[in-house]
């Protein structure tokens, strides 16, 4: 048997390669799956804690000025910027725990058990293409929105005259 000949040769037959390819897919399934829980729970657990603790804080300050209605007009900016940050940070774990059921999903409707014992069948294309490009932009672009939030939010109590208000400086 020449080199090229053996180049055309199966290292393995259709049904241990059928086997192969089922159990990479399930595994991959298991695995995005628990991706898409620990990515929506950190991502949501930050934002939210940083955003929370920002209205705490200022909502502490306000509680004093609570009897001054232009002290309290004064916040009313940044106030609003850390609810929209909070907001964003959820719509962030959201579409980012969407992307990967997705995923989960396109690999298990993937691992088609038929493939095991009939050669006719193989692995179906994924059902959800564009959906993922839809939510991972999603989530990504709603992360760094929530982020800008936290960071408008700081200015507009850092440059704005809001220190003033409350201290009378």
């Amino acid at each position: 048997m020449t080199e090229t000949e053996r180049s055309k040769t199966s290292m393995m037959g259709r049904d241990a390669a059928a086997a192969v390819v089922y159990r990479d897919l399930k595994d991959s399934q298991r695995a995005t799956f628990q991706v898409a829980a620990e990515w929506g729970r950190w991502l949501i657990a930050s934002l939210v804690l940083v955003h929370s603790g920002a209205l705490f804080g200022m909502f502490s300050l306000l509680n004093n000025a609570a009897t001054q209605p232009t002290t309290l007009q004064a916040f009313k900016a940044p106030v609003w910027c850390f609810v929209v940050g909070l907001l964003l940070a959820f719509a962030s774990g959201f579409f980012a725990w969407i992307n990967w059921s997705m995923h989960s999903f396109n690999y298990a409707s993937q691992a088609r058990y038929d493939m095991l014992w009939d050669s006719e069948k193989w692995v179906d294309p994924p059902h959800y293409a564009r959906g993922l490009d839809i939510t991972n932009w999603g989530s990504i672009v709603s992360g760094l929105l929530s982020a800008l939030c936290i960071a408008v939010g700081a200015a507009l109590i850092l440059h704005g005259d809001y220190l003033a208000a409350i201290f009378g400086i």
